[in-house]
């Protein structure tokens, strides 16, 4: 198999912390270029992973640049003209979540896949968690029975840090060289351009695990709420997904619940014959989640039955996404697992899921369902 070369559009925390070490990791690519407006980021990502040359204008970089393939990782308002640039410029494209803010640009981005013979994956990366893998197999196997609900609850606690001590605090570790604000990408509560809180941010990834699980979304029903004045959008959703396999999915997202900095996320699968739970962690800890079985033999001494997952850093989902998309690159594979089934999310399951997220908020302003078929309508 022949190197691969790289190149990745925004050097924030998901390309230090996810993407680069992966590239690294699989040894069957390299970062050969970056690109972002940041001179810092630039410079971080360049040192830590002794990439050779760096660009202010992803465009300076498709131009100069002799590049197999792109990782975009800039912020979702930025996708859209992106990676317009980068597939007219024949690059296979691994593009971030949410895929676009706007199904406007959700759309366009889906017709220049279509046009151009280029592989387009998009960054769903929890199909690619060893638990959601063997949760997705379990399900195929009908030993869950009929699936009668799913319940995620992802949780964070970020108190308000505009005002008063944190406020100080903030400040003063800027001054000293420390720039949490910049490290942990707080645009997404204050930029306008964002899209959407919280929710829009990572609500995506469970609304493409329903629908890759499950089967296609009927409907949502979601309330809202916005507790810090500051904020641009919500910090709390609450959203009811109605699905064709006649289940229901009931989704929070908070960023007001009181706990660890990595926050809370948890979950249940409910079926006719069992239980599943689960619980992942931050993504950036690398770490395997962790899955239980509930069966009848397990009511009596209601104890759950612990589901053993592979271990290790390479095991994680940052380092399987990127090796199935060089996979894919190398012509091994057309985005299916070993067994042969379709596994990478792709531009349309992408879309869906903005498409799914934009229609949530929609209920939560006029307090009503929305339905499959409204989806597309605009507004």
């Amino acid at each position: 198999m022949r190197d691969i070369k790289i190149g990745i559009i925004g050097c924030g925390q998901v390309s230090r912390v996810g993407h680069g070490p992966a590239i690294k990791k699989d040894k069957r690519a390299r970062v050969v270029a970056v690109a972002d407006p940041d001179e810092e980021n630039r410079i971080h990502f360049t040192k830590k992973f002794h990439v050779p040359h760096s660009y202010s204008d992803h465009r300076d970089m498709l131009e100069k640049e002799d590049l197999d393939a792109v990782v975009i990782a800039s912020p979702p308002w930025l996708h859209c003209a992106q990676f317009q640039d980068c597939i007219q410029s024949g690059l296979h494209i691994l593009c971030e979540k949410p895929l676009a803010t706007t199904l406007e640009d959700c759309k366009k981005m889906a017709s220049l896949a279509e046009r151009h013979d280029r592989i387009v994956q998009a960054c769903h990366s929890k199909r690619f968690e060893t638990g959601f893998e063997r949760i997705k197999k379990l399900l195929e196997s009908g030993s869950l029975g009929q699936i009668y609900q799913t319940s995620v609850y992802w949780h964070y606690y970020i108190p308000d840090f505009t005002k008063g001590r944190l406020r100080r605090i903030f400040d003063f570790l800027k001054k000293h060289g420390m720039d949490l604000e910049k490290k942990y990408g707080t645009w997404r509560y204050f930029d306008e351009r964002a899209g959407g809180g919280d929710f829009f941010d990572h609500g995506p990834h469970y609304i493409d695990l329903l629908r890759f699980f499950f089967g296609e979304i009927e409907s949502v029903y979601c309330t809202t709420r916005r507790f810090y004045e500051s904020h641009k959008f919500e910090d709390l959703a609450v959203a009811v997904f109605s699905l064709t396999n006649d289940s229901v999915a009931v989704m929070e997202k908070s960023i007001m619940v009181m706990g660890r900095p990595s926050g809370f996320e948890k979950g249940h699968i409910y079926g006719e014959h069992a239980k599943l739970e689960f619980e992942a962690f931050q993504e950036y800890q690398h770490r395997p989640m962790k899955l239980k079985l509930y069966k009848k033999f397990n009511i009596l001494p209601d104890i759950s039955t612990p589901l053993f997952l592979p271990r290790g850093k390479k095991q994680t989902l940052y380092f399987r996404q990127m090796r199935h998309f060089i996979d894919r690159v190398n012509n091994k594979t057309a985005g299916r697992d070993e067994e042969g089934e379709q596994w990478a999310a792709g531009i349309e399951d992408a879309m869906m899921a903005v498409a799914w997220t934009l229609a949530a908020y929609r209920s939560a302003a006029e307090g009503r369902e929305i339905r499959r078929g409204e989806l597309f309508i605009k507004q």
